[in-house]
């Protein structure tokens, strides 16, 4: 019996490696090529196979990119203002929201939360055309308004389902406590709860800012010049006849160094809130 224990445990732990192994090289390779071929040459990177020569590398895409700066750095900033107000309204009103869920009598609350999933389930393209309509009607098409009013439409909902499962593993014990000295619900929530959740609210909020910094193609049916997110210019390398590859991708490599930076900086900070979420929840 022991031996069969050890054998079922060395396989156990056998294919949770290789799923890891195998997780992290699907995510990690095509990041790997993006950097590779933002150095490669167009023919180095249009031949069959690639010509991976040492010939083939240049800087000249980046030096095109940067010649390029101010449709770029328009992006870049339309992104970075759509992505943090989208970013501070979802919490703003999500994180209200989630603990009214998680811990006051709400009527209908089973129901509102059903809701707020079944959002999640529509794909974009049901509703791209009636939105496209209203915000039409509304003169909001082409400004960072309407993206911001859009990227809250799912990113709320998310927000406010991360962020009730930490809520409701708080022990009521202290609500209790604030509550008897006389503490008010809004006093409850700012003063106890509120300090208490900074890691949950700190991982649901880059999560929401690099939802909202990727998005593409509401951004794309939205928006024309003066509002266009980086995912779209970056799009704009790829021409009718012929797609700049290797400049495609030392833009999109520029694109995603700060959801990147900011990952990796604040990893424990997120890792912590996102298993704070699930296990207590």
């Amino acid at each position: 019996m022991a031996g069969r224990s050890r054998v079922g445990a060395w396989l156990a732990r056998s294919t949770v490696i290789i799923g890891l192994a195998v997780f992290t090289f699907l995510a990690v390779v095509p990041l790997l090529w993006m950097l590779l071929s933002s150095f490669m040459q167009q023919q180095a990177l249009t031949a069959t196979p690639p010509d991976f020569a040492p010939a083939s590398f240049t800087l000249d895409n980046y030096v095109q990119v940067f010649s390029s700066a101010a449709a770029l750095g328009r992006g870049f900033l339309n992104s970075f203002i759509v992505a943090l107000f989208t970013t501070a309204v979802a919490l703003a009103i999500g994180a209200p929201a989630a603990y009214a869920l998680a811990r006051l009598s709400v009527p209908g609350a089973n129901p509102i939360l059903m809701m707020i999933l079944a959002t999640q389930m529509f794909p974009g393209i049901v509703i791209v055309i009636p939105l496209f309509i209203v915000m039409s009607r509304l003169d909001l098409i082409d400004t960072q308004l309407v993206l911001i009013i859009v990227y809250l439409s799912f990113n709320l909902p998310i927000v406010i389902w991360i962020l009730r499962g930490f809520f409701l593993a708080i022990p009521p014990g202290l609500e209790r406590a604030a509550a008897v000295d006389g503490a008010t619900v809004a006093q409850v929530f700012r003063l106890i709860v509120l300090p208490i959740s900074v890691a949950p609210l700190f991982a649901t909020a880059v999560f929401a800012f690099i939802e909202s910094w990727n998005e593409f193609f509401f951004a794309l049916i939205l928006t024309r010049q003066s509002a266009q997110t980086a995912p779209l210019v970056i799009s704009q390398f790829a021409g009718q006849y012929q797609t700049v590859f290797g400049q495609m991708m030392a833009a999109a490599t520029l694109a995603i160094a700060p959801v990147v930076l900011l990952a990796v900086i604040f990893r424990n900070r997120i890792m912590q809130g996102f298993a704070d979420g699930m296990v207590k929840g």
